[in-house]
């Protein structure tokens, strides 16, 4: 039973299971940030695209 006492792991799915949308939350934010820095650091179209 020392398991689930103090288990930053069985914390963590407890937390989730109370506020759903905090997970959520926190997915939309890293799907913005990605995103964001993909086309910030994504390099340039060449010219020979527009083929």
């Amino acid at each position: 039973m020392a398991f689930f006492y103090d288990n930053p792991v069985i914390e963590f799915f407890q937390r989730v299971a109370r506020r759903p949308s905090s997970i959520m939350m926190w997915l939309f934010t890293g799907v913005v940030v990605a995103s964001t820095t993909y086309l910030i650091l994504a390099p340039p179209p060449s010219v020979d695209d527009d083929k």
